[in-house]
């Protein structure tokens, strides 16, 4: 298990939320569900993109494969960091990080999760359409 601390701004990431891991976030373990991690992944990566691209219709075309490194406990401060990776015409790739934030050592963020994710900007219609990208 690649223990690494992750340096957010050194890698060029913005910070886009945070989350406290509830009770009704785990399982019978008092681990957060993997598929609570997905939603906030997507919902992080869905606020970033929408500002970069400048964009209210938005959609997840590709999500890479997720390799939880470590679970995540109960009380834990979950951290999603997005950077812009490429920028296509009707399109956005970005890379998404998972950290946790210790309280006691704010500087030690330990990676849950990495993965890229390919977006699409819609019209109305639901189709693909051009947009344009902020600088980063």
């Amino acid at each position: 298990m690649n223990d690494k601390v992750f340096k957010p701004a050194e890698e060029g990431f913005e910070l886009v939320t945070r989350h406290t891991v509830m009770y009704p976030d785990c399982n019978t373990t008092n681990k957060l569900f993997g598929g609570r991690l997905m939603q906030w992944i997507d919902e992080s990566a869905g606020m970033f993109v929408r500002c970069h691209m400048q964009r209210d219709k938005v959609v997840t075309a590709h999500l890479d494969r997720l390799s939880f490194r470590r679970p995540t406990e109960l009380a834990e401060i979950i951290e999603i960091y997005c950077k812009v990776l490429k920028v296509g015409r009707t399109s956005m790739t970005i890379a998404v990080v998972v950290t946790n934030l210790d309280p006691k050592e704010p500087s030690e963020r330990r990676t849950k999760l990495e993965t890229q994710m390919v977006w699409v900007a819609i019209d109305d219609h639901g189709k693909p359409c051009e947009y344009t990208a902020t600088a980063s």
